[in-house]
């Protein structure tokens, strides 16, 4: 993989032909394009609070752009790729993005807990944007047309789904108690949203909490507080550091909850980590895409491509998935927008596809513009329990979204 901190410049030294017929195929205004190059970029947080997610988004996308270079490229482009840390603050995201559009790159992937920060510029610009829509509701907002999630369309207010609820209950739960990073509006929304879902399908409201500081790991008040609250059912869309914290001081403090959901943590980390794992035995864990418990042809296919370019063997976590998709969608706008790539032939070819799943590892979702703002009827979603050392009993579990239960109601 090849990094670059700066467009590459016109064409190999001294073929003024070669630089007319870019000109003329390519497209002379299109940004990031040659004769022989695609650029684009990646934004990421490898520092601040929430660095321990940018590792692996970097190393599967690189390695999702690494296949397609090995299989020719698109069109016979190679793809580059320009990596900048928003460091988990989102002046700093509002930077990068404004210096990845002066390097005139193609279109980003934009994989971090504050795009939201410099999403704007992007708009403005026309430049495509992929990823994981897990930061905030702009990615559901018009006129953003130009930002593609991996999960699909949805509302920017943000209703909410009864399938985890259902779940807890069914798994014997009765009293539900959610925790938010105060920081992330998606974060926030999850944690009220899923209260709210609780008291719907007659669960009792025991805890709600939307101040968390992002990446923390200092909850031991946190964690009394949900002793406390005598919850015995969970959910925590907060990054895996934070869930394992909570997970360890509950388990040091006696405390028993019969359902425990986290929004991440699944993946090799958690097994690497002995203590860790051992206070998380019997804990459900959502998984990004398909989980490769279920050895699907994608997810075995996603687990050889990893091996041969990242080198990697363990289970992918939420960010190796993100890092993927965000990278595959980008590819496969790419190949949508033609010979002669540009970025508005990107985003209108790409509002054409009605079944978006990476092959097999996510979705399949809609990116029809008919459907861009609306949330999906239903949403079914995969939960992989800790046992051991190995994740168990992959699950699809499916929910109706429920009436009037907008949590960003003011997007």
């Amino acid at each position: 993989m090849v990094r670059t901190k700066s467009m590459t410049a016109a064409v190999l030294a001294g073929s003024l032909v070669m630089a007319s017929l870019v000109m003329t195929t390519a497209g002379a205004s299109t940004p990031g394009v040659t004769a022989n190059t695609i650029t684009l970029g990646l934004i990421t947080e490898l520092t601040g609070p929430g660095a321990a997610v940018g590792t692996g988004m970097v190393r599967s996308a690189e390695a999702r752009i690494d296949q397609q270079n090995a299989e020719g490229g698109v069109y016979g482009r190679k793809i580059k790729l320009i990596v900048r840390d928003d460091g988990t603050n989102p002046t700093t995201d509002s930077t990068d993005t404004a210096d990845l559009i002066s390097n005139g790159v193609f279109g980003v992937i934009d994989d971090s807990a504050v795009t939201y920060g410099g999403y704007k510029l992007f708009q403005q610009a026309g430049v495509p944007v992929t990823g994981g829509a897990y930061d905030g509701p702009e990615w559901y907002q018009l006129p953003n047309t130009n930002m593609f999630s991996i999960s699909g369309p949805g509302n920017a207010k943000d209703p909410q789904y009864d399938n985890f609820a259902v779940f807890a209950k069914d798994h014997g739960g009765t009293k539900c108690a959610a925790v938010g990073y105060g920081i992330s509006p998606s974060s926030q929304a999850s944690a009220s949203g899923f209260v709210l879902s609780c008291t719907r399908e007659g669960l009792q409201n025991a805890l709600l909490d939307t101040s968390v500081p992002f990446g923390t790991v200092n909850v031991t008040t946190l964690v009394l507080q949900i002793k406390a609250s005598g919850a015995n059912v969970l959910w925590l869309p907060l990054d895996g550091n934070t869930n394992f914290a909570i997970m360890t001081g509950l388990k040091q403090a006696g405390v028993k909850i019969k359902v425990v959901i986290n929004a991440t943590g699944y993946g090799q980390v958690l097994l690497n980590d002995t203590n860790s794992a051992h206070n998380a035995q019997g804990a459900w864990f959502l998984a990004t895409g398909v989980p490769i418990e279920s050895k699907t042809p994608a997810t075995k296919a996603f687990q050889a491509a990893l091996a041969k370019y990242a080198h990697y063997t363990g289970v992918p976590d939420f960010t190796w998935y993100e890092g993927w998709g965000g990278a595959d969608l980008m590819i496969k706008g790419l190949e949508l927008a033609g010979k002669n790539p540009t970025q508005s032939a990107f985003i209108s070819n790409l509002h054409k596809v009605t079944d978006y799943s990476a092959n097999g590892l996510f979705g399949p979702v809609n990116f029809s513009l008919s459907d861009f703002v609306k949330a999906p009827k239903t949403l079914c979603e995969y939960l992989v329990q800790l046992k051991g050392d190995t994740y168990a009993h992959p699950t699809e579990v499916c929910g109706a979204i429920l009436p009037n239960s907008d949590q960003l109601p003011n997007a």
